[in-house]
Parts: structure tokens; C-alpha cells; sequence
């Protein structure tokens, strides 16, 4: 298998990944109706296992900052220019924001005509479009809850350019590393301050509280640069990490432990056991047949579209009255509806968005647009938001 064949194939993997933890959000968020419309009973452990998909929020988070800051990281490590600051701008406008306004433009329609209490008024437009909803308590949560993220996300864009030159300037893995390694402090630090103080909404639906998984993945990436491992050792490594997700999900879920401690350490195992497993996935030639499947490659492509749309599904089918009481069928309309209208954003807004920009940016670099005018197949993985 060549270089570049594999390297494409462990960036599917990943895309894999990012795709199934998009189908599990989906999941808790109609599960969570379900338990609520049964009055709330006693969990079980399915319900507990359910809850727990919540962790894809984090990894979507590790795999932004790992996938973006690779470029960084490697120009760092060769001694090369910085990539471009221009073409990195275009091309994440070009990736996010057809789909998000979209999706506003969905939201802000089918829950004003649905009269539903998380509409949104014409004048409060213009904080969505600039991903200011999460600082203002009339605008959070309002619209399409899911799209806190985003916000974190695009906070997190602004600022990348900005850590990536400052890793050209240190230079060396060992220096790129402490950098990344003191951003991951920096943030875990603020979050514990968060939850000691109690510190409202508005403030820990940021950046602030949340850069420390995308600098895990920044770490991950400067780690895992150049480097190699065997299949055994690959495995050990994913495993290692998988079972850390598990633990940090045993323990939240079944309250292990007293909820304080709980509470300040977060979710630190998990994120930690992310980067192992995106670690492995870099750096091992593993085979991960569930991740690359056609299945969760599909969920993969369609993940940010569906991310975005199937909260505002939910909102409408119970709003309109036409909400199942079954289970089943509440997952398969919502599933139905967000993976419609996700395949839909993806061929006429996402797709021919992303080859605008790859040709845009292809403009300034001739001898690369000869090998990359030709569109791919698929797309690079790209977050979500997810």
C-alpha cells in the first residue's frame, strides 16, 4: 500500500469515527424525549449507556484540533512555510457556513410556523449568523441547541491561525509539544475554575472551558507526526484508549464516586482516551473495518448535515403534534428527516462549496492544482461540530 493510499484510508477511518459519534447524538437526543414523555423512570442500563453517547461532543472537539493543526505541525516539524492563512480561512468558510445558515434558515421557519417556544425573532438573527448565541442568555439554546457547538468550533477557527504560527516559530516536536501541552492545562485549569465558581452558562459554553480537548488533539498531531508503529502496538493503543472512554462512561453514568470529584475532573479520562485512539488510528496500520465500512463512511459525509438538522426535526414533530409515542418510530422520522435533508445539504451546498474553495485555493499553487482539479471522491474528514 502506497504512502498516500494509506494515509487516505486513515483519515476515512477517522471520518468513520466522527460519523458514528454524529448517529449517537441523535440517538441520546430522541432517547432523552422518549425517557422524559415515559416520566422519567428509573434508568436502565440501556438508558444508562444511551446518555453516555454525549461523549461524542468531546471527540468531535480532539479530532477539530487534531485535523487542523496536522498542517501546522508538519510545516513546524520540516522546516517549511506556514501553510496558507488565506486558504485555510476559505476553505473552513466554505466547510461550515452554507450548511449553518441553512440550517438557521430551516430552524427559524419551521419554528416560527410551528409556534414553538425556542423560535427565534427576526432581530436576534444576525447573533446566529455570527455564532454569538452562546453568550446571551435570550439567544442560547434557542433555535437549534446543537448548534452551541459550532460556536466553540468557530472560536476555536479564529484562534488556530494564530497557535500555528506561533508552533512555526518554536519549531522542534519537543517545543510544539510543551506549547500543546500547556494550552491542555490552560483549559483543564479553567474548567475546574468554572465548576468551583460556579460560573454561568454563558461562559462555560466556550472556548474557555472546552480548549482543552481541542488541544489534546493539537497534541495528538504534533505527537504522531513522522512516526509509526506496528499493528500490535496500534491495537494495544486503541484498546488502551477505548477502555478509558468506557471507564469515564461507567463512572459518570452510574455515579461512581462522589459527584463533586465527578464533576471537576469531567471528562478528562475520555478525552485522554480519544487521543490514544486517534493516536493509533495517525500512526498504525490498522485495519478498522467497522470505520472504514461504507456505512459509517456515509455517516461520515453526512455528519455535519445531520448534526445540524435533526434537533430541528425534533422540535417540529413534537411542536406539530405528530410525534410518535413509540420509540422506534420517533428514531427512524427523526433519523429520516436529518439524514434526508443532510444528503441534500451535502450535494448542493457542502460539496460543490468545498470544490469552489479547493479551486480558489488551488489558484495560487499551479504545479498542486494540475494533480487536484479533478474532484475527489470524497471529502477530507472535516468537523463538526459536532
Amino acid at each position: 500500500m502506497s504512502p498516500a493510499t494509506d494515509a487516505s484510508r486513515r483519515l476515512a477511518a477517522l471520518d468513520g469515527l466522527r460519523g458514528i459519534a454524529a448517529l449517537g447524538i441523535v440517538l441520546i437526543h430522541v432517547w432523552m424525549y422518549d425517557h422524559g414523555d415515559a416520566g422519567k423512570p428509573a434508568k436502565s442500563l440501556l438508558d444508562i449507556a444511551v446518555g453516555e453517547l454525549r461523549l461524542g461532543v468531546p471527540l468531535f472537539f480532539l479530532l477539530s484540533g487534531f485535523l487542523l493543526f496536522r498542517p501546522f505541525a508538519a510545516a513546524a516539524a520540516a522546516g517549511r512555510p506556514s501553510p496558507s492563512i488565506r486558504n485555510y480561512a476559505l476553505r473552513r468558510a466554505a466547510r461550515i457556513l452554507p450548511a449553518y445558515w441553512m440550517a438557521l434558515a430551516v430552524a427559524f421557519v419551521a419554528l416560527g410556523l410551528a409556534g414553538h417556544s425556542r423560535a427565534a425573532g427576526a432581530g436576534d438573527l444576525p447573533v446566529f449568523l455570527l455564532f454569538l448565541q452562546n453568550y446571551g442568555e435570550a439567544t442560547r439554546w434557542q433555535l437549534d441547541p446543537p448548534m452551541w457547538t459550532l460556536c466553540v468550533e468557530v472560536s476555536f477557527y479564529l484562534v488556530l491561525p494564530l497557535l500555528g504560527l506561533l508552533a512555526l516559530r518554536l519549531r522542534g516536536t519537543t517545543r510544539i509539544a510543551a506549547l500543546c501541552g500547556g494550552l491542555l492545562v490552560a483549559g483543564v485549569t479553567s474548567r475546574t475554575l468554572a465548576m468551583l465558581g460556579d460560573w454561568p452558562p454563558t461562559t462555560t459554553d466556550s472556548l474557555l472551558t472546552h480548549g482543552h480537548e481541542f488541544a489534546a488533539g493539537m497534541l495528538v498531531a504534533t505527537l504522531v507526526h513522522g512516526r509509526q508503529l506496528s499493528v500490535r502496538a496500534g491495537r494495544a493503543m486503541f484498546a488502551s484508549g477505548a477502555a478509558l472512554v468506557l471507564a469515564n462512561a461507567s463512572w459518570h453514568g452510574f455515579a461512581i464516586g462522589a459527584y463533586g470529584v465527578r464533576e471537576l475532573i469531567g471528562d478528562l479520562p475520555a478525552v485522554a482516551g480519544f487521543a490514544l485512539m486517534v493516536g493509533a488510528i495517525a500512526v498504525a496500520p490498522l485495519r478498522a473495518p467497522v470505520l472504514t465500512s461504507r456505512p459509517a463512511q456515509l455517516a461520515g459525509t453526512l455528519s455535519y448535515g445531520l448534526y445540524l438538522l435533526h434537533y430541528i426535526a425534533i422540535d417540529t414533530l413534537r411542536a406539530t403534534g405528530l410525534w410518535p409515542e413509540q420509540l422506534g418510530l420517533s428514531l427512524a422520522l427523526v433519523y429520516a428527516f436529518g439524514l434526508g435533508g443532510a444528503t441534500l445539504s451535502w450535494r448542493y451546498l457542502e460539496a460543490p462549496a468545498m470544490r469552489w474553495a479547493r479551486r480558489r485555493t488551488a489558484r495560487e499553487h499551479p504545479a498542486r492544482a494540475r494533480t487536484s482539479t479533478r474532484p475527489a471522491r470524497r471529502p477530507q474528514p472535516e468537523p463538526v461540530r459536532s
